[in-house]
């Protein structure tokens, strides 16, 4: 028997958000225009280099650049970079006028050909550093820039927020690659940085609203915070055993006890990590640290904060030295502003510098604007990718490939049987879904050439917000030009897994809830019935009853159709979009049936329905 699964356990932010929204940053009127000149690469001079760009090779002669229409992110042609021996190359933007004390997000686009492998440092590196000057162009020094990794990537994104220091008055932005692979491993590796799509933008924090001013309340262990901020009390997130913090009451504490740095620990190490949070919901977070200094004079730094996450590198730093405490002994709150743009993992640590007693009590973290996959676009324009526009799915019945993205209860809807009698030549690739820090996809197709050569793709408990803008990107434009996708309902799948404000929310034959709607629930089960007229259910049997006891709350589109219902609610709703089909199957193996009852899942003509189902998203209407 199968009985109703437990809510599973979250973490973090994950909790925040089950039982309330954020509204949508609609307008992000917190962010300005991007202030870079030619930030595409657009615009080109006579000798076919980018204009307001200055390139240096070092030596003279050890890189060349170009602009390649080939290889790019936005636009028409991105700037290339070749460096085929030991040597650096350099590109800098035009000074970008600034004003000091206020507050930039930096974004750049890069590509990297050669470098070495993942986990090795094979002497190619790259970076992008951020300079600042003052009106007559003296330096100000460098702020904390953007690290490439040591390995070759398709288009990937860096950016951070960036904070101009007083009298700053101008911004200059280099990327810079540098080949010491010779040196390294004793054999030369060839390498090219691509760069595309960069931004400066004037970013205006928002003021922290009310609600997440106030105390949050301690909830025990296993319980499920309705707060719309979670706060993190640092004496439980103990790092080291005590070798740079220990633990101490402290009558000024927001719970009962702190964190604090020994007397004369003498290094830089980590106080508290926050547990892994994954998958978090995109979005513009706010962090405030409540710490405090024994001693606010001198110049030197005494701890700081960092946010970092597992795919989009550091977040967000929050420096913090003696002149920034009004007063030696006392509390004070510091924020640190950051956006959470892709899956996987995310946390914040606290660091001492280990030069005088620096005690830490809580970090508040909150989300202040949450932002739905199109306003991440608007944001980081390119970041989904580009596709070959003459690309286009497999259309061809021999063989008949099908991917699986195989979650939680793939088995009990008997996918894989279905499969296996669409045609006597197919083939089948399973992409698992593996549990851990984050939803991982396990060897889910890295381009969409390698996506585009598949018949149908079944997404079967598939938490949509572990794929990245990219993925959803590629799976929208799959269905665009042609393919067919059938998605499965379940605990964390469909609305209740990102759907809406999703790139696929476009491409769904159904109209998506916000949150995490709940389950429809039949208790003693109820009979699923043949819907609208369609060559899948034509002649299907009903004859044994198949029951449902638990099924998403599906509302069809009005072009779409409904195949089968469940106490008059949509169980399976198909459409066409674009070239393509899309089936959403809201029915769940959730449930105890009692003896002599059949679910649906067990239902006889079952197998052959999601065979048929297969079919007719593929385009398959011969076999009809």
């Amino acid at each position: 028997m199968m009985t109703v699964p437990r809510m599973l356990a979250y973490s973090g932010l994950a909790v925040l958000l089950l039982g309330w929204v954020v509204p949508a940053a609609a307008q992000q009127d917190w962010i300005g225009p991007n202030l870079l000149a030619n930030p595409g690469f657009e615009q080109a001079d006579d000798q076919g280099l980018a204009v307001d760009w200055t390139v240096t090779a070092t030596p003279a002669d050890s890189a060349s650049f170009s602009l390649d229409k080939q290889m790019f992110l936005v636009g028409t042609q991105a700037l290339k970079a070749d460096v085929p021996g030991t040597g650096s190359a350099s590109v800098a933007c035009k000074p970008v006028a600034v004003e000091g004390g206020k507050w930039y997000l930096v974004s750049v686009g890069y590509r990297l050909e050669g470098f070495g492998e993942p986990g090795k440092y094979s002497g190619v590196s790259g970076y992008v550093s951020v300079d600042w000057q003052d009106a007559e162009g003296k330096s100000l020094g460098r702020g904390p820039g953007i690290s490439f990794p040591y390995y070759a990537v398709d288009w990937d994104l860096g950016d951070r927020f960036v904070s101009a220091p007083p009298g700053a008055a101008r911004l200059i932005l280099t990327a810079s690659t540098s080949n010491n692979s010779e040196k390294q491993t004793g054999s030369n590796i060839p390498s090219t940085m691509w760069l595309d799509g960069w931004q400066v933008r004037e970013y205006s924090p928002p003021p922290t609203p009310d609600w997440a001013k106030e105390k949050v309340p301690r909830i025990v262990e296993g319980g499920l915070s309705t707060s719309r901020a979670q706060a993190y009390q640092l004496s439980s997130q103990n790092y080291a055993g005590g070798k740079w913090s220990t633990i101490a009451p402290d009558p000024d504490a927001t719970y009962d006890s702190v964190i604090t740095s020994p007397e004369g620990v003498g290094s830089t190490g980590i106080m508290a990590h926050t547990p892994y949070f994954t998958n978090p919901p995109p979005g513009l977070y706010r962090a405030i640290l409540r710490c405090k200094v024994a001693n606010n004079t001198g110049d030197t730094e005494v701890g700081f904060m960092d946010v970092f996450s597992e795919k989009a590198g550091a977040r967000a730093e929050l420096h913090l030295f003696p002149k920034d405490f009004a007063a030696p002994g006392k509390f004070q709150e510091f924020e640190a502003d950051f956006i959470l743009r892709s899956a996987g993992y995310w946390g914040i640590r606290v660091h001492t510098a280990g030069n005088q007693p620096f005690t830490a009590d809580i970090v508040k973290v909150f989300p202040l604007a949450l932002l739905e996959d199109k306003q991440l676009l608007d944001l980081y324009p390119g970041s989904e990718g580009a596709i070959p526009p003459e690309l286009q799915p497999q259309r061809t019945a021999y063989p008949f490939k099908g991917l699986l993205v195989a979650g939680a209860f793939y088995d009990y809807y008997r996918i894989v049987d279905a499969f296996h009698l669409t045609s006597y030549d197919m083939k089948l690739d399973t992409v698992p879904i593996q549990k851990g820090r984050s939803q991982v996809y396990v060897g889910f197709p890295e381009t969409a050439e390698a996506l585009f050569g598949h018949s149908v793709i079944y997404l079967c408990g598939a938490d949509l917000t572990a794929l990245t803008l990219r993925q959803k990107h590629m799976l929208a434009e799959y269905v665009q030009r042609g393919g067919g996708l059938i998605m499965f309902g379940g605990h964390k799948a469909l609305d209740r897994a990102g759907l809406k404000g999703s790139l696929l929310e476009e491409i769904a034959p159904v109209v998506c809830q916000a949150g995490m709607p709940p389950l429809l629930q039949f208790r003693g089960g109820t009979p699923v019935v043949k819907g609208d007229k369609h060559p899948v259910t034509e002649y299907a049997e009903f004859a044994q009853g198949p029951l449902c006891f638990f099924a998403h709350d599906l509302q069809a589109k009005p072009d779409a159709q409904t195949l089968l219902t469940v106490g008059g609610k949509p169980g399976i709703v198909v459409g066409k979009i674009g070239q393509g089909r899309v089936a959403v199957i809201g029915l769940t193996c959730f449930g105890d049936p009692a003896e002599g009852q059949t679910p649906f899942w067990k239902w006889d003509y079952w197998v052959l329905l999601l065979r048929d189902l297969s079919w007719w998203v593929a385009g398959e209407d011969q076999h009809f």
